[in-house]
């Protein structure tokens, strides 16, 4: 019979939120980094749409 064990490890977080894990390299992004990375880029996006609507970005 086959033997169907894989290798590798699992991310940390394994909640609700969402995380980034590259298991060839072992490169992790928690769930909280990945909130604020989104939050930030919302706030830029945000922040250029109304200084757009009210013309100050020229």
């Amino acid at each position: 019979m086959a033997d169907n064990q894989q290798g590798g490890q699992l991310p940390t977080g394994q909640g609700g939120l969402v995380s980034y894990f590259e298991s060839e390299s072992g490169f992790e992004i928690g769930p909280k980094t990945v909130v604020a990375l989104v939050a930030v880029v919302a706030a830029v996006e945000v922040t250029l749409q109304t200084r757009a609507i009210l013309g100050l970005f020229v």
